[in-house]
């Protein structure tokens, strides 16, 4: 039985950069990475995976090879806002694929999504066949990314 608080520890930490740095090490490579024999290393990656700690394990793709490079952080600004809205709109932006990442945000707007398509033609259709389509939106306000300049999906641990 796992304890209610888990503390980490510097060896767990090792673990979770070097598989953030490269999710596809195999836990003998892993073991060498950090020092540790195999077994244990095992046991702390499946027990960082069971605390949640690690929630995935993914591939990073390139866009732009994908006709998905076009990139646009879109504000999007409701005009209410209820519990019952919140769960419609986090519903419906599950179900449109050109939306990576969505987040419920303070301050200018309530939510700011990341728009992945091939082209400006694209976003507007996605704006007029989807987004534009709920109806407790006010306000739709579009940041086009020209050049990224730093891209990192792990976190400084």
């Amino acid at each position: 039985m796992e304890p209610l608080i888990y503390e980490i520890d510097e060896v767990d930490l090792s673990i979770l950069r070097a598989l953030q740095a490269d999710s596809r090490l195999t836990v003998k490579e892993l073991a060498l990475k950090i020092h540790l024999s195999v077994t244990p290393t095992y046991e702390r990656q499946r027990r960082l995976e069971r605390l949640g700690y690690i929630k995935s394990y993914v591939a990073v793709l390139d866009g732009n090879k994908l006709e998905r490079g076009f990139v646009v952080f879109c504000n999007v600004t409701m005009k209410q806002i209820n519990k019952k809205i919140a769960e419609d709109f986090c519903k419906i932006v599950e179900s449109w694929s050109e939306v990576t990442e969505c987040y419920n945000i303070s301050g200018d707007g309530d939510y700011l999504l990341k728009v992945c398509v091939n082209s400006m033609y694209k976003y507007q259709q996605f704006i007029l066949d989807k987004v534009g389509n709920f109806p407790y939106i006010s306000q739709i306000r579009s940041i086009f990314v020209m050049d990224t300049l730093k891209l990192t999906y792990g976190l400084p641990i």
